[in-house]
């Protein structure tokens, strides 16, 4: 994962990847399912190291850098100029469905 999102802006640039924004808390339940659960999916971590560049936004500590988080977590797909692809996705998913979204911004987002 990015260090923050100026850092993940430029290595998706050099990289070119796209870059995924996920808007957290540290007490946000859904949230910490998602990186039990999700990140540590075999199939999901092999896709987003291949297309994305990963950031994680804590609402508590960092800036929404002019995002609008209406809950927790909050994803945001942005190319490698930082355009945002695609509607940004609200809640938690299942590594199946999660890995399904990935795969539609990947393929509509060139």
């Amino acid at each position: 994962w990015a260090e923050n999102y100026t850092n993940a802006l430029k290595q998706a640039k050099q990289e070119n990847k796209k870059v995924l924004i996920m808007f957290s808390r540290e007490d946000c339940d859904a949230c910490n399912k998602m990186k039990a659960e999700v990140y540590t999916d075999t199939e999901v971590v092999n896709y987003v190291t291949t297309f994305f560049i990963p950031v994680e936004i804590d609402m508590e500590y960092d800036s929404r850098e002019g995002f609008k988080v209406y809950a927790t977590p909050t994803y945001y797909f942005l190319d490698a100029e930082g355009k945002q692809i695609g509607r940004a996705m609200v809640g938690g998913a299942d590594a199946n469905a999660f890995l399904k979204k990935l795969r539609e911004v990947e393929s509509t987002g060139k």
